[in-house]
């Protein structure tokens, strides 16, 4: 949890209400400032893509450990307005790279050492880190934003260094090398609707993860104070969704939890394109959002667990490849906003329209008969 609240909760998230105060405070221009958080979406994508590779190199835990210290240092080295952009567009993308490797590693180093009827509750809480960190760019941001943004660099960036030190030692050991390099895992041919389902999502979630803020203050109009509350609405949001999705699946199955959990962020999208004229709508668009935000991604790792049926390197290669789609769909439509604001000075409402109709896919997918899923668990079911 505590890998996941910096590489993702912090890293990403907490530059969300910093984004719009960089612009405000003459730091950066909108489009900038986009750029920006985009780069931390670029090196998502680097970070998934090469952390395999770097697993097999460096002991797991010893890598997530340089990870979590690469988000440290990426908010202290950017405390000074004075440095140029280049530099800020560094060390967001190292952020990214390594928010990118902790989601790929973390998460299966972890449940290798749980036990199977435990594995849905702990892989719900393992993502619960995101949650804290809507909570603290919710709550903390905000008020380190009253001495400015360098307050904010430094604050955050000393937040990672204590959570770094804290869970230092908390970590399961790495898991022995094998003497003989392993074969190749071949992922189940169902995975592919799985990746499809989940770059679909990832449009529905990178809207409000992302740019929720800087949409309210922009494009709505609304103070930093206002939008710094409706981001608290999107954070109670986050902090129920891993509670309520752990009990849904727990009784009704995670595929039943799947579909339920795609319209709401259906919802949540969509109130947020019809009903920003009310602040019921943005509300509800939030808090929905917020639901899903650690939710519908825990969900996903779980469908990835049932299809690895057991296999702790089938389980990574299959949830590997679903971190790099979810990167790279999130980094275009990141880079899509920012180009869009650049040329146009328009995105985010064009944005959430997007991400509705991606969801709406995504569900339409999902209903489509499962006839090689089953045939992939069989195996499974014979053994039983």
């Amino acid at each position: 949890m505590g890998s996941s609240l910096i590489g993702i909760g912090l890293a990403r998230l907490a530059f969300d209400p910093l984004q719009a105060a960089l612009v405000e405070s003459g730091w950066f221009t909108d489009g900038a400032a986009a750029y920006l958080a985009d780069a931390n979406l670029i090196g998502y994508v680097l970070g998934a893509l090469v952390a395999k590779w770097l697993a097999q190199r460096i002991p797991t835990i010893m890598l997530l450990r340089i990870m979590m210290i690469a988000v440290s240092l990426s908010f202290l080295l950017c405390f000074s307005e004075s440095m140029p952009f280049f530099w800020f567009f560094f060390w967001r993308l190292i952020s990214g790279i390594a928010g990118g490797v902790i989601m790929v590693l973390a998460s299966p180093t972890v449940l290798a050492y749980v036990a199977p009827e435990r594995r849905g509750v702990i892989g719900q809480m393992s993502l619960y880190g995101l949650a804290i960190g809507v909570l603290v760019a919710g709550t903390l941001v905000p008020l380190l934003l009253t001495q400015g943004p360098t307050t904010v660099w430094l604050g955050v960036g000393f937040i990672c260094l204590a959570i770094t030190a804290l869970t230092w030692r908390l970590w399961p050991p790495s898991p022995k090398a094998p003497d003989v390099k392993p074969a190749k895992t071949k992922a189940p041919r169902s995975a592919y609707r799985l990746w499809l389902e989940y770059g679909l999502v990832a449009v529905g979630v990178v809207t409000h993860m992302v740019f929720l803020v800087p949409y309210l203050e922009q494009n709505l109009q609304m103070s930093s104070g206002v939008a710094s509350q409706f981001f608290l609405v999107y954070a109670a949001g986050a902090l129920t969704g891993p509670f309520l999705f752990a009990y849904l699946a727990n009784r009704l199955g995670i595929h039943r939890t799947q579909r339920i959990a795609m319209p709401i962020l259906l919802a949540a999208n969509a109130a947020m394109f019809l009903l920003s004229f009310s602040y019921f709508g943005v509300g509800l668009s939030c808090f929905l959002a917020g639901l899903c935000l650690p939710g519908i991604i825990s969900i996903f790792l779980g469908l990835s667990q049932e299809l690895a049926q057991g296999d702790p390197l089938k389980h990574r290669a299959i949830w590997g490849t679903a971190t790099v789609v979810f990167a790279v769909t999130q980094a275009g439509v990141g880079y899509v906003t920012a180009f869009m604001l650049t040329n146009f000075g328009v995105a985010y409402k064009e944005l959430f329209a997007a991400a509705t109709v991606s969801v709406v896919l995504a569900i339409v997918i999902d209903l489509l008969p499962r006839k090689q899923h089953r045939k992939d668990l069989e195996p499974v079911r014979e053994d039983a």
